[in-house]
C-alpha cells in the first residue's frame, strides 16, 4: 500500500516538493488554456497551443531521454527547475502589462515545453533510486495520485486566483512552487543503481534505446495502448475549454470544475493503481479502459447535459489514468537499467504528444462541426481502435526476459 513506501524518507521528502510543484503546473496549465481561449475565441488555436507545449517532447523528448541515462539526473534536474521558474515568470509579466498576444504565447509555452521535454525522462528515472525495487509499482502510483490530486486541486486552485487576483497570477504562483522541487532535490539522495562501465556514442545510445523499445513486445505494447488513449481521449481533455465556453455557456469556474472533476476520477484510479501491482490484472485493465475510452468520449460529444458531463469526464480521467499510469508502471517494472532513461523519454513521447496531436485534429475539425460532435465521432473511432488492438496483445506473448546487447564505443 502507499504507506509502505512513504516510510522511505527519500520518497516522501521527493514527494512533497513534487505536490507543490505539480499543482502550480496544472495552475499555469488551466490560464495557459483559458488565456489562449479569451485571446482567440478559437478551437483550433487551443490545439495548437497545447501541441507547442507537448510537441517538443517528440521532437527533443529521446535525445533528453540518453542524456538522463549519461548524466547526473539531480543536475538536469535543478537546471529544468530554474528555466521553468523564469519562463512562469515571464509569462506572469507579459500577461499583467498586457504585452501578451496569442503568438508570443505560443513561443513561450513551445519553450515549456522543451524544458518539460528534457525534465521528463529525468523525473521519471529518479523514482527508483528513490524507492527499493519491490516498491517500485507503489512508487509510481503514489506518484500518480499526487499528480492526479494536483489535477483536481489545481485547477480549482487556478480559478480562485483568476477571480480574485487575475489571470497573471496563476503563472506567478507556478514560478514560485518550483521552488519546493528545488529544496528537495537538495535534501533526498539517490540510489546509485546505473554501472559506472564505458558510453558509448551519443547516437548509438539513442539508436540502442530506439532499437529495445521498439523489439522489447511487453515496452511496445504498452506504448499502443497509451497512444490510442492518449490521441483521442487525452486530446478531447485539452478541448475542456472549447466545452465549458462553447457548448455549456460557462467561464473559468465551468473550466476549472470539468478539469477538476477529470482530476478527481484520476486520483481514484491512482488509488486502485496501488491494489492492482504491475502484473496480468494490470495489463488487461488498461486495455478495458482504453475501450471505455472510446465509449465515454461518444457520451460526452452526444450530451449538452452539463451534470452528465461532469459524470462523464471524472469517468473519463479514471480510465485515462488507468492507461497512462498503469502502463508506466509495466514498463518500469520490466525495463532494464541502463535503458531507462531511454525507454522512458519515448514513453513521455507518446504520452504526452499524442493529446497535443489529438487535440489539434479535434479542434481543426470542431471548427467547422462543433466540437460535440467532433467528440462524439472520436470517440468511435477510439473504441474500434483499442477492440483491434486489444486483439493484438491477446494473441502476442510478453516476453519479458528480452534483452538489447548494449553497443560499444568506437
Amino acid at each position: 500500500m502507499v504507506s509502505r513506501v512513504l516510510s522511505s524518507r527519500n520518497f516522501a521528502i521527493y514527494l512533497v516538493g513534487s505536490t507543490f510543484s505539480l499543482h502550480g503546473l496544472w495552475i499555469q496549465r488551466v490560464a495557459i488554456g483559458w488565456l489562449a481561449w479569451e485571446l482567440t475565441q478559437s478551437e483550433a488555436w487551443l490545439g495548437l497551443i497545447a501541441l507547442s507545449e507537448f510537441l517538443p517532447t517528440v521532437l527533443f523528448g529521446p535525445f533528453f531521454g540518453v542524456w538522463a541515462d549519461r548524466l547526473n539526473r539531480k543536475t538536469v534536474a535543478y537546471i529544468a527547475n530554474v528555466a521553468s521558474i523564469t519562463l512562469s515568470t515571464l509569462l506572469f509579466v507579459l500577461t499583467a502589462t498586457d504585452h501578451m498576444d496569442i503568438y508570443l504565447l505560443f513561443g513561450l509555452t513551445a519553450c515549456v515545453g522543451i524544458v518539460s521535454s528534457a525534465f521528463q525522462p529525468v523525473r521519471m528515472s529518479l523514482i527508483p533510486s528513490l524507492v527499493p525495487k519491490n516498491l517500485l509499482s507503489e512508487a509510481v502510483a503514489a506518484q500518480s495520485i499526487v499528480f492526479n490530486i494536483s489535477r483536481f486541486m489545481g485547477p480549482a486552485l487556478a480559478g480562485v486566483a483568476i477571480a480574485t487576483m487575475g489571470l497573471a497570477s496563476a503563472f506567478a504562483l507556478n514560478a514560485i512552487s518550483y521552488l519546493a522541487m528545488i529544496a528537495a532535490l537538495i535534501l533526498v539522495e539517490l540510489r546509485t543503481l546505473r554501472s559506472g562501465g564505458e558510453k558509448s556514442h551519443f547516437f548509438a545510445e539513442l539508436r540502442e534505446g530506439i532499437a529495445y523499445t521498439f523489439y522489447h513486445p511487453a515496452i511496445r505494447q504498452q506504448l499502443l495502448i497509451v497512444a490510442v488513449s492518449a490521441l483521442f481521449g487525452r486530446g478531447v481533455i485539452v478541448m475542456l475549454p472549447a466545452f465549458a465556453g462553447d457548448v455549456f455557456g460557462g467561464g473559468s469556474s465551468t473550466l476549472a470544475t470539468l478539469t477538476s472533476v477529470s482530476g478527481a476520477g484520476a486520483v481514484v484510479a491512482g488509488i486502485c493503481l496501488t491494489r492492482l501491482g504491475a502484473g496480468e490484472k494490470l495489463l488487461r485493465s488498461t486495455i478495458i479502459a482504453t475501450v471505455l475510452t472510446g465509449v465515454l468520449m461518444s457520451g460526452l460529444g452526444a450530451t449538452q447535459n452539463y451534470l452528465i458531463a461532469i459524470v462523464l469526464v471524472a469517468a473519463l480521467g479514471f480510465v485515462l489514468t488507468l492507461v497512462g499510469i498503469g502502463s508506466q508502471s509495466l514498463i518500469q517494472t520490466r525495463v532494464t537499467e541502463a535503458m531507462r532513461g531511454r525507454v522512458l523519454s519515448l514513453w513521455a513521447a507518446v504520452a504526452f504528444s499524442a493529446p497535443a496531436i489529438g487535440s489539434v485534429m479535434i479542434g481543426s475539425v470542431a471548427d467547422f462541426i462543433g466540437v460535440g460532435r467532433t467528440t462524439f465521432i472520436s470517440g468511435i473511432l477510439c473504441s474500434l481502435l483499442a477492440a483491434l488492438l486489444a486483439w493484438r496483445v491477446s494473441s502476442t506473448p510478453a516476453d519479458d526476459g528480452f534483452t538489447v546487447e548494449p553497443s560499444r564505443p568506437d
